[in-house]
């Protein structure tokens, strides 16, 4: 019986061994070699003489790739091959979503990781890039010393920390920003680093513009790899390593530790999520953050004047600063405005050297200025000497316009948009505050420096006549060389006012008083229209002892010399019609009125020494009158003389009236008015030629109206001028009670007496004379003689005509009804 149960039971066992239920498992390496699905894996095993690793594996699992995995891919690696091997057992129940598994395969010192995604029965494994995964085609596949899984794709090694970003989309902006931090070296042989890259826009809202701009220049790169090291621990922190709760990480940038909470598998770094973990590296790993992660230190990245510069695109203009030790206005702690142009823009080649300094200073201004600080026309002191001297700082001017929106976008902090022009350089951006000193415009140029006084006002040419008169006069020298100056520049109409007086002050032998009367224009300080207080004050010039009297009012700001019946004879005192117009040594104004000083002497032989009243001088010569008349100066008793052009003595016979003493004396004092010179406006004057643009609606009405106005002549207190105002503008004079025709006046000239000259377009006649003289009808009577004879002419015609009709009417037997 038992032989029979033993015969049994070897029996059974050679029939199950004869099926293979009891024959020895395979290896997986004999696993690997012995299907025909892995003969290329076998082949790469052999090539990287890795049989002996293989055999000798205890325990293991494997993701063979079959043979269409290795389609196209010409060549590999040891460690690629070894990336597919985890040194133990792991079957398919044992892979979740999310895990990561230790492989063979080393990147210098550091493990390489598998992660394994799993969704439903679908098993693929990879590095979290999603160009980097291989799908498991067949599980579980038993041998003596573990598990194969049969994948469809061989797997690369990870990449560096570096090339690992580039191949992740949503971290493109963390990838560029390495790139242009220059941090790409240590991402790319860093060992061992965790970065938390932010997902899309790094900075996010959490930046303003100025500090983008900042960290994205050349500049800005030290600080921009400090913020993104802010991000980067010097250690592997896989999640798996992340426990849960609440930890601290240290970073590479090392001032401040992340906060890391673990809370139900969900990561929060410093507060914000990780939305994707895992993204392995061949040198570290990479977690996937929602949103900006910045320093909580707001002082991390504070923004200096040279910072903000270099943010701009302004680092040339920093480097012209310290080169001309200048810089220490970037670090004061005076409240400056500095305007800031762009390094393409900036135009220092066209500086001279000697004024560089003062050119970089003109873009400097003195004080700490808001757009609501400003106010259109403002003059800011800037910290420029250039030609002024040490006592006064050169002005920049402020223009503002209307608002524009192509400027300023919905975020610019100014209450009333507006644009706004330095010296008419635009602004391009909100102004950047640095701390609590310095504001900063960035601007679309460099700056001018105001140009010299005598470059600047040949460009007016309105003052054409002032220009003249300086180079004339020979002040061009002592003007151009002056400091601290204001030039007061009458405009040519206010030379046309003079009259005579500018006849004479033309003439080549009155050099020494036109430079006087030019000097007499320019004060020796720096006075800008905004910033004279008001009231009356006296300034010394450059003529020598000569003050000139400057009054600001409500109604404007006024100079007035010698010549004012009071002080508000506008006839005379001269008011500023275009203010600040800058320059290298001071300040011009352009006024509308001549102002002759004190000491200037003109007499009214000088006033008819001028051309085109020869002949009335030499008459008034000829008589041996007073000398007063001719050579009268201030003090001496003022005389008027009536003068009539050279043409107008035409139509006397000079020869006849020298060659009788007494008729000669007579005709020379009726054209003197013994008083001051009338007060006849010389505007009115030029009306009869061109609109005269009076710039006065405040000017006091002259004395004398339509009605006339009488002055008595040296001739006889009997013989009366009388002087009147006519209806189309101008004023004539005639001899009282003559029937002589009146003259026109048509100049003027005050000399230092109080008197002047009158220049007049007829001879004036004594009356005893005017019966003896063969003068011809005047012009009315004439005009009546020829519209009498023009009448009497058409109606002798129409007399005629009807004549010859009724002549034809006759002869024709037409007789009317009436006959």
């Amino acid at each position: 019986m038992i032989k029979k149960i033993l015969f049994i039971l070897i029996y059974v066992y050679i029939t199950l061994c004869a099926a293979g239920l009891f024959a020895e498992k395979k290896s997986i390496f004999d696993t690997i070699v012995k299907d025909e699905r892995f003969s290329k894996l076998t082949g790469e095993i052999e090539k990287h003489n890795l049989t002996t690793v293989f055999k000798s594996i205890k325990a293991g699992t494997v993701f063979a790739p079959i043979n269409e995995a290795f389609d196209h891919k010409e060549v590999t690696s040891p460690e690629q091959i070894l990336y597919h091997v985890i040194p133990v057992a792991i079957k398919s129940g044992e892979l979740w979503d999310g895990r990561l598994l230790k492989t063979e395969a080393y990147y210098k010192k550091i493990t390489q990781l598998l992660e394994i995604s799993k969704d439903d029965d679908t098993i693929v494994i990879g590095t979290g890039v999603q160009l980097n995964t291989a799908k498991v085609v067949q599980a579980d596949m038993d041998a003596a010393n573990g598990i194969i899984h049969a994948v469809d794709h061989i797997l690369l090694l990870p990449d560096n920390l570096y090339e690992t970003l580039s191949l992740e989309q949503s971290v493109e902006n963390f990838y560029d920003l390495a790139d242009r931090a220059h941090i790409d070296h240590d991402l790319r042989f860093g060992e061992g680093y965790t970065v938390f890259a932010t997902k899309d826009s790094v900075f996010g809202d959490e930046l303003n513009d100025i500090e983008k701009d900042y960290l994205y220049s050349r500049q800005g790169r030290h600080d921009l790899a400090r913020l993104l090291y802010h991000q980067v621990s010097p250690k592997i922190f896989y999640s798996t390593d992340l426990k849960e709760g609440k930890s601290k990480i240290k970073t590479l940038e090392g001032s401040e530790d992340l906060d890391i909470l673990v809370q139900k598998g969900t990561i929060t770094v410093n507060g914000v999520k990780v939305v994707k973990q895992n993204l392995l590296a061949a040198n570290g790993v990479i977690h996937i953050l929602e949103k900006p992660i910045l320093p909580k230190n707001k002082e991390f990245l504070k923004l200096d004047s040279r910072k903000i510069l270099q943010a701009l695109g302004s680092s040339r203009f920093i480097n012209l600063l310290e080169d001309n030790d200048l810089g220490a206005y970037l670090d004061s702690d005076n409240p400056l405005t500095i305007l800031a142009p762009p390094n393409k823009a900036l135009d220092e080649g066209s500086v001279p050297s000697n004024k560089i300094k003062s050119w970089l200073q003109y873009h400097i201004i003195r004080g700490r200025f808001l757009p609501s600080d400003l106010a259109d026309g403002q003059l800011l002191k800037t910290e420029s000497h250039d030609g002024l001297g040490s006592s006064f700082h050169q002005r920049i001017r402020v223009t503002l316009s209307e608002e524009d929106p192509t400027l300023y976008g919905k975020d610019s902090f100014y209450v009333s948009k507006q644009s706004i022009q330095f010296d008419k350089a635009n602004v391009l951006r909100d102004p950047i505050e640095s701390g609590k000193n310095i504001v900063i415009y960035p601007i679309a140029r460099s700056l001018f420096l105001p140009r010299d006084t005598l470059s600047r006002l040949p460009v007016n040419l309105e003052l054409s006549t002032f220009v003249a008169s300086i180079y004339a006069s020979g002040a061009d020298e002592v003007i151009g060389n002056s400091e601290g100056i204001t030039l007061f520049a009458p405009n040519n109409e206010a030379f046309g006012r003079l009259g005579l007086v500018t006849k004479h002050l033309l003439q080549p032998d009155a050099k020494e008083k036109m430079q006087q009367v030019v000097k007499f224009h320019t004060v020796r300080d720096v006075l800008y229209e905004n910033s004279t207080t008001k009231g009356e004050h006296q300034k010394e010039t450059l003529a020598s002892g000569d003050k000139l009297t400057l009054n600001k009012t409500d109604d404007g700001f006024f100079i007035r010399g010698s010549g004012a019946i009071d002080g508000s004879d506008r006839s005379v005192i001269g008011k500023v019609i275009k203010k600040d117009i800058l320059t290298s040594n001071g300040v011009i104004h352009t006024v509308d009125r001549v102002q002759l000083p004190e000491s200037l002497e003109i007499s009214n032989r000088d006033l008819l020494s001028a051309e085109g009243t020869q002949n009335l001088l030499g008459l008034v010569e000829h008589s041996n009158l007073s000398r007063a008349i001719l050579e009268g100066i201030a003090g001496d008793k003022p005389y008027t003389i009536l003068a009539p052009t050279d043409r107008a003595f035409a139509k006397i016979n000079l020869g006849h009236l020298k060659g009788d003493p007494e008729k000669l004396v007579k005709f020379a004092k009726l054209h003197i008015i013994p008083s001051q010179l009338p007060p006849v406006d010389a505007g009115e004057i030029k009306k009869r030629w061109w609109p005269w643009d009076d710039n006065n609606k405040n000017e006091k009405p002259s004395d004398i109206g339509y009605t006339g106005t009488d002055y008595p002549s040296l001739l006889s207190d009997d013989v009366v001028l009388t002087i009147s105002k006519n209806v189309g503008g101008g004023y004539s004079i005639k001899v009282k009670g003559s029937s002589q025709d009146s003259a026109e006046i048509i100049d003027i000239g005050r000399s230092s007496a109080g008197g002047g000259v009158l220049e007049i377009d007829r001879v004036l006649v004594p009356p005893e004379e005017e019966q003896q003289q063969t003068h011809g009808l005047p012009w009315w009577a004439i005009a009546l003689i020829v519209l009498g004879s023009l009448l009497g002419l058409a109606l002798l015609a129409l007399a005629g005509y009807y004549g010859w009709r009724w002549y034809q009417d006759r002869r024709s037997g037409q007789i009317s009804l009436g006959q």
